[in-house]
C-alpha cells in the first residue's frame, strides 16, 4: 500500500491518499519514455457521517483470477500488479472504516484503472461528468480500450453532472458534491 499522506485540519475533513493499482509497464524499460512505476491515486475523504472516494482504481473483481476481467493484453501491457490489498474496499477497512460508510464516489473519468472498484461499493452514488459517461457508454472505436463496461454492469446509481456555466481557474465547473 502506498499512502502518501493524510491531510487533517479540525475544520476540514481528513483526506487519505491511497494507491489502488500499481502498474510497471514494459515500455518504461526504454529510458525517458515513461515512469517505471505508475499508480492509481485515489482519495478517501472522511466526512461528518460518511466517506467519499475519488476514483477507485482496480476493484476486487479486476484483480481476481489473474486479472481475467481486465484482459491479458491490458495486464501484460501495463504490468499490472494484481494485489487485492490495493483495492479501495480493503484499504477503507485498513483505515478502520466500514466499507458501507462509502456513500459517494467521485470519478475523475471512467478509464478502467479508475473505475474498477465501483462494483465493490454497489450502494454508493457515483458522481461523474455527463459527457464522460456518454463517452463510456458509446465509445468510439479508438476509445474502446479505455473503458470496461463490466466494471459498471451492476447498474450503479449514477449522478450525472454537467458544466453549469461557472469557471474554476478557466475550466468549466460542475456543482460540488455535497
Amino acid at each position: 500500500m502506498v499512502r502518501a499522506y493524510v491531510c487533517h485540519d479540525s475544520a476540514m475533513p481528513s483526506v487519505h491518499h491511497i494507491s489502488c493499482a500499481t502498474m510497471c509497464p514494459a515500455a518504461a524499460r526504454l529510458p525517458g519514455l515513461m515512469p517505471r512505476k505508475l499508480v492509481a491515486h485515489c482519495l478517501v475523504i472522511e466526512g461528518p457521517s460518511s466517506l467519499t472516494l475519488v476514483d477507485t482504481g482496480f476493484g476486487l473483481d479486476d484483480v481476481a483470477d489473474n486479472g481475467r476481467r481486465l484482459g491479458k493484453p491490458f495486464v501484460s501491457m501495463v504490468g499490472a500488479r494484481l494485489d487485492p490489498r490495493e483495492a479501495a474496499f480493503e484499504q477503507v477497512k485498513e483505515l478502520g472504516h466500514d466499507p458501507e460508510d462509502v456513500r459517494d464516489i467521485v470519478l475523475t473519468h471512467l478509464d478502467l484503472d479508475h473505475a474498477g472498484g465501483l462494483a465493490d461499493f454497489p450502494w454508493a452514488r457515483i458522481h461523474v461528468h455527463r459527457d464522460e459517461l456518454d463517452a463510456a457508454r458509446h465509445p468510439s472505436k479508438r476509445e474502446r480500450m479505455r473503458y470496461l463496461p463490466a466494471q459498471w454492469e451492476h447498474d450503479p446509481a449514477w449522478v450525472e453532472h454537467a458544466v453549469d456555466g461557472d469557471d474554476w481557474f478557466g475550466f468549466g465547473a460542475v456543482q460540488a458534491v455535497g
